[in-house]
């Protein structure tokens, strides 16, 4: 549940109210002195290649973006370092195991289901296992970067050409 939903403390049971301190909202308890932060929730996503250079991507079971394909990726669990839920992730979504290239770049992504999510992008490399979809993946496959199809997300591309190093093909599919 996203804090601003929130309408009791969990502390005292008390109700909740809205205030600005410093310019910033807060969801606050007067009764026990709480302040309930909004903050991003944190997730992963990973470019993997295979050895033809293809693009590994998984089809979303779930919503956000049912249907749509995007690189295999989602939350961190708690006590989880950020490359941890990488490689979690990779082998949940994939049956694959990887370890991590190099760090790409943090996206921020505003979502009208989990609002405001930041996602920890990695280049990932293939060190064993066998390609099937698992978890919340529909299937998973390579693909040739001139073929991709239309990606989930729009941090995605951006992620996608930081490791090819050039512009992804605009094929208008």
């Amino acid at each position: 549940m996203k804090q601003v939903d929130l309408k009791y403390c969990s502390k005292c049971g008390c109700p909740l109210e809205r205030r600005v301190v410093e310019g910033k909202k807060q969801i606050y308890c007067h009764n026990c002195d709480s302040v309930y932060y909004d903050n991003p929730i944190p997730s992963v996503a990973v470019v993997t290649c295979n050895e033809k250079g293809q693009l590994l991507l998984v089809k979303r079971k779930e919503e956000p973006r049912k249907g749509f394909w995007s690189l295999p990726g989602g939350f961190m669990d708690d006590g989880e370092s950020a490359i941890q839920a990488a490689l979690r992730e990779l082998q949940e979504e994939t049956g694959l195991k990887g370890i991590v290239k190099r760090f790409i770049k943090i996206f921020n992504q505003e979502t009208d289901l989990y609002g405001h999510v930041i996602i920890i992008t990695y280049e990932v490399g293939i060190t064993g296992g066998r390609l099937q979809s698992g978890d919340d993946a529909e299937c998973a496959d390579f693909f040739d970067i001139e073929d991709l199809p239309p990606l989930a997300f729009s941090f995605q591309g951006e992620a996608i050409e930081q490791v090819i190093g050039c512009p992804l093909p605009r094929t208008g599919k």
